[in-house]
């Protein structure tokens, strides 16, 4: 990490016995860990009470309730198909959300326009269900895609951000999504739901899946081209922007939660990337 450090780029952190501190921090590539090694326990102590006081500022932790569960759940949110997914139909091989983030080129003559990006992963995005144990990796090369394509299609004079926002739905029930919108932007909010989704009533399967995508307007004098997404399910809201430290959140509603698994920028806030992973809250009681 060689930018300087905003509070929100952190998702979480957690202090071991042995005086370890892990901080987890969102990165271009995915979440990356570093790892600190404290002399004393008064030093560590006076380093975690300095991280505690900014904690409401951080990506996830929020969901953490003590030290313990911290420290379990440090890992997880790096590969979560490690875990058993409530919904899913087979185990997942190992993935960091945004380890594909790389630039690379394609056969674009193939691409006509902004509408046939959108409707060539819709078709391939649909085929795609939890019985695949590449099912996660799939989704997130998918959503990094249509971000490649999208600078490639619209570089130069020419280019709009974009932002591109998937939702992972392991709450073991259906998800309804209630609206999604660009309240900033020059598109309509585009939705390209994975084969778990009942379209008519806008309900993702447990196991399943839904990439939101969107872009602004080409930036002038008059008008800065930004764009800023917002997400209502039957289980979390959130906002989302196009740029770094532009008011980005995710809000659980009760008996759920919510997790960033990415949160990635482009240095010069030409695109966003985000992964949202939804579960129920254990031990919850009405």
């Amino acid at each position: 990490v060689t930018k300087n450090l905003r509070w929100d780029d952190i998702s979480h952190f957690s202090l071991s016995e042995e005086h370890l501190m892990r901080i987890s921090v969102f990165t271009m590539c995915g979440l990356k860990s570093f790892t600190f090694k404290v002399d004393t326990y008064i030093q560590s102590a006076d380093l975690y009470q300095l991280l505690s006081m900014q904690a409401s500022k951080m990506g996830n932790f929020s969901n953490f309730i003590g030290a313990e569960e911290r420290a379990s759940f440090n890992s997880e949110l790096e590969n979560i198909g490690a875990n058993n997914l409530p919904g899913f139909k087979s185990k997942q091989v190992p993935h960091l959300f945004g380890s594909c983030n790389i630039k690379r080129k394609g056969n674009h003559d193939l691409i006509k326009d902004d509408i046939d990006i959108i409707e060539q992963c819709f078709a391939r995005v649909m085929l795609l269900g939890s019985e695949n144990s590449a099912f996660l990796k799939s989704l997130d090369n998918e959503a990094w895609n249509l971000v490649n394509s999208w600078s490639q299609l619209y570089s130069g004079l020419s280019s709009r951000r974009c932002i591109v926002a998937g939702i992972i739905n392991c709450t073991g029930s259906y998800m309804q999504v209630k609206s999604s919108a660009l309240v900033e932007g020059g598109s309509p909010c585009y939705s390209i739901p994975s084969k778990e989704y009942l379209q008519d009533q806008g309900l993702v399967a447990p196991g399943g899946a839904i990439i939101f995508f969107g872009w602004g307007s080409i930036p002038s004098l008059s008008q800065t081209g930004n764009v800023f997404m917002t997400i209502e399910t039957g289980a979390f809201a959130c906002n989302l922007s196009g740029r770094e430290g532009g008011g980005t959140e995710a809000t659980a509603l009760p008996g759920y939660e919510v997790w960033f698994l990415e949160k990635s920028y482009d240095s010069s806030s030409w695109w966003a990337k985000y992964w949202i992973f939804v579960k129920e809250r254990s031990n919850y009681i009405e």
